[in-house]
């Protein structure tokens, strides 16, 4: 993504879970992304599919000005619906969607070379990983914890690595673009 085209905005950041949401603030902590938290609505990702919250549309609100929104996430079919009382400041051609199928477990994935033995397995990622990845004795269970661990400041190159690799290996829909695409 050309930093052009953000600069001047405040950012919407919507992670469709938790895991997502790690890997953001993680990213974010390090300094790695092309924008800092002060960027952000609320100063932080939020992990929310749709606009239902009302403290999301209350900063929006009162941030009163027009804000681009990336949706990251491995299901990128939802259109996202813009409540009425922010159609004022959001758009949906500054929506960008930032796709990480099958699910975001693939980064741990790459990381362990598992690529080829998970293509094989035919099993959902999330599945693969709970079955073949550990870290200091401790077996993922897709809690933030673990990707806390795993990737955590001595480790947060690892997880850029795995994130550019993901980009060579797959190819998202045209209008999907690559969490790769917000590294610094």
């Amino acid at each position: 993504m050309d930093k052009r085209k953000i600069e001047g905005y405040k950012i919407l950041i919507m992670c469709e879970g938790n895991d997502e949401k790690t890997i953001i603030d993680l990213l974010l902590d390090n300094n790695k992304l092309i924008f800092t938290r002060e960027d952000l609505i609320g100063s932080t990702p939020y992990h929310i599919r749709q606009l239902k919250h009302s403290s999301i549309i209350t900063d929006l609100k009162h941030y009163g000005k027009e804000v681009i929104i990336f949706r990251i996430g491995d299901k990128q079919n939802d259109k996202l619906k813009i409540p009425s009382e922010v159609k004022n400041i959001l758009s949906q051609d500054r929506i960008y969607k930032f796709c990480t199928k099958p699910e975001i477990e693939i980064l741990l994935i790459i990381n362990e070379n598992l690529l080829k033995e998970f293509k094989k397995s035919k099993i959902k990622a999330s599945t693969f990983a709970k079955e073949n990845i550990k870290y200091n004795g401790k077996k993922y269970d897709k809690s933030t914890s673990f990707y806390q661990e795993y990737y955590g400041n001595k480790n947060i190159n690892k997880l850029i690595h795995n994130i550019k690799e993901y980009k060579k290996i797959k190819s998202n829909d045209k209008n999907e673009l690559y969490l790769s695409d917000l590294l610094k």
